[in-house]
């Protein structure tokens, strides 16, 4: 090996080769200059030792220039995972000055570039770039994914309207405001004048105590008959909802979804500092969450619902083309589909007559998961309070109005259950008392059949408004799960039975489709694998939040995670998750029926061949930690 510095001809090669790949395509010359003149090479033979946990803080920074690396833990739990020409290592070994936590060895004649500790901190300092490369690997590839997709749809989206924007970022008239006994005349004219559509109403301190839009005239004001000279307070809305300012668009988006308004106050210190408008956040969308919400609320059958859920998909559709986090896309989608539900639902319980009984209607899989892509089917089921030995009439009252609930999400698109896992059947629509006992059969049952139905289940939560009997539900299997150590372990190992795909030399293992295409189902064999380990550790720390970020959020601190684990392994699940979304997007499947979640991985472009590489990596740190903590 040699670590001198390279002739200048050779520095413009490093130069040339390192432009192709990620952070490096993206530095400054003048820093990629710097790299390049102190870069020396490295030949290591097949089987040959790079780096190791024994060797202590590595020397250097790594690129392989040809070959291929492996890597894995030293724990004799792990697979080896494999780098190949591009991929760097040695990162995190070389910011926090310790040991590499794995072995590196050359899986073949491999040549690297490599760059002296000292160099690598100093070109650290020299490039903001490569910096945040550094010191976030895996949030820098995730960025740089959401940039080439938005770079890809530049024509259907605007950058000006990225959703993780603050609100303050977006206040685009000075706020329009009046007190409390400001007369009506003299309000609606102020509104006029500065052609807004609202008026905050506030103390002297500026709290927002109430708000005036126009859409409040005609009801409020004009078929009402008041008085021009009525104080604003008799027709505002009191305690309009706020958002702080540093709020980001994506939460401004969510509570439109869930309150139906179309004005927001911000906040500043509690102070009103102006309006942020629903057209403001949605300016350049044909599609609104206020106009979805709107066209739900006002639904008078299912057959006007199926406008609102094909809404739902084309907005979600036009979200995704322009670069909006998985998160909050996938939580905007279950909320609509939420409120599309309820509504169903209001409109066959007034048809059914079921005044008088207790019951929640219960969300399961992706939907109890707050998860729900673009294609989704039902999974569903109903919770009940029954008068003692009045369990089976309940329920056949309950029965129809499962079956027209379950039929008219079918008319809006949300297909059938093909494991009738729905509310219309018998064994899913259960007294409270029903469904405790079953749950405690599945906990204390070894069989497969019950493990898999408890994995089904598990993820229930509440679609109703109310939801008091789908909470005392989770309070008794939370306090079960507790008790049952041997159904936790029975959980693991389940989720240890899906290994990672990928390859020992550097790509993904795929599975052939009809048509001869090497394929890779990033719902089971990506998606699952992160609910899977999520859910295991939720349960075991008591976590009742039923989403697999936030089980891993609350979840991951109860069990030592790591601040920077928790927040990789939750970033590499979303990623996943825009795979998915995107490709359903792209694909070709009618609406009504599911789309496929196989994706060709030579198709991806080279950020997110990385990028997806990089979170099953994650994906088998969270299995290797199980298998840890259960001994499996």
């Amino acid at each position: 090996m040699r670590n001198d510095a390279p002739p200048v001809s050779l520095s413009e090669s490093v130069v040339a080769f390192l432009r192709r790949y990620p952070p490096f395509d993206g530095m400054e010359r003048e820093a990629l200059d710097f790299m390049a003149l102190r870069c020396g090479v490295g030949y290591y033979a097949k089987g040959a030792k790079i780096l190791a946990p024994e060797d202590g803080e590595p020397g250097f920074f790594y690129v392989i220039r040809n070959g291929l690396v492996q890597f894995g833990a030293t724990d004799g739990l792990s697979v080896d995972s494999t780098l190949g020409p591009g991929e760097s290592f040695s990162v995190e070994a070389l910011l926090e000055r310790s040991a590499p936590a794995a072995a590196y060895v050359s899986a073949g004649d491999t040549f690297c570039y490599q760059l002296e500790a000292a160099h690598f901190r100093e070109l650290i300092a020299r490039s903001a770039r490569f910096r945040e490369f550094s010191t976030r690997y895996l949030g820098s590839l995730l960025l740089e994914s959401r940039r080439l997709l938005k770079m890809h749809h530049a024509s259907l989206a605007v950058e000006e309207q990225a959703m993780g924007h603050s609100l303050r970022s977006l206040m685009a008239r000075p706020l329009v405001a009046c007190s409390p006994d400001t007369p009506i005349g003299t309000a609606l004219a102020t509104m006029r004048d500065a052609k807004v559509g609202s008026i905050i109403v506030t103390r002297a301190e500026d709290a927002p105590v109430g708000i005036l839009t126009r859409y409040d005239v005609l009801d409020r004001i004009t078929l009402a008959r008041a008085s021009l000279d009525a104080p604003i307070s008799t027709v505002m809305t009191p305690s309009p909802h706020a958002l702080p300012a540093e709020a980001s668009a994506y939460d401004a988006v969510m509570l439109i979804a869930q309150r139906g308004v179309r004005h927001l106050p911000v906040t500043d210190g509690g102070k009103v500092i102006g309006v942020i408008t629903e057209r403001e956040l949605f300016a350049l969308q044909r599609v609104s969450v206020r106009s979805i919400h709107r066209t739900i609320a006002n639904a008078a059958s299912t057959v006007q619902l199926r406008q609102a859920a094909s809404d739902i998909r084309s907005l979600a559709r036009a979200l995704i083309r322009e670069g909006i986090a998985a998160e909050p896309l996938v939580l905007l989608i279950s909320t609509l589909n939420d409120a599309l539900t309820r509504r169903i639902i209001d409109l066959e319980q007034a048809r059914h007559g079921l005044d008088g009984i207790p019951w929640n209607w219960l969300g399961f899989g992706s939907e109890g998961r707050y998860e729900q892509t673009i294609s989704t089917d039902q999974d569903n089921g109903i919770v009940f309070v029954a008068p003692e030995g009045k369990t089976e009439e309940v329920r056949g009252r309950l029965l129809p109005f499962a079956d027209a609930v379950n039929e008219g999400l079918d008319g809006c698109r949300y297909p059938l259950c093909k494991g009738n896992v729905m509310a219309r059947n018998p064994h899913w629509c259960r007294s409270l008392d029903e469904w405790r006992s079953q749950f405690d059969a599945w906990l204390d049952n070894t069989g497969a059949e019950a493990l898999l139905n408890a994995l089904i289940f598990l993820d229930f939560r509440s679609i109703s408004a109310r939801d008091e009997q789908a909470q005392a539900l989770r309070a008794h299997v939370t306090a079960r799960v507790a008790r049952a150590p041997r159904f936790l372990r029975q959980i693991a190992e389940e989720a240890l039975k899906i290994t990672p795909p990928l390859g020992v030399l550097g790509d993904f293992v795929t599975t052939e489709s009809e048509d001869g295409r090497q394929l890779l189902d990033l719902k089971l064999s990506a998606a699952r694998l992160f609910v899977d380990c999520a859910r295991v550790i939720g349960l075991a720390a008591g976590v009742t939040h039923t989403s697999t970020a936030e089980r891993l959020r609350q979840g991951g601190t109860k069990i030592r995670m790591s601040a920077d684990e928790v927040s990789s392994a939750v970033e590499a699940f979303f990623f996943v998750q825009m795979l998915r979304l995107r490709h359903q997007v792209s694909g070709t499947a009618e609406e009504g029926h599911l789309a496929d979640n196989r994706i060709d991985p030579r198709q991806l472009n080279e950020v997110d061949r990385r990028m997806l590489k990089e979170c099953l990596r994650q994906a088998r740190k969270l299995q290797q930690r199980l298998a840890l903590d259960y001994q499996l």
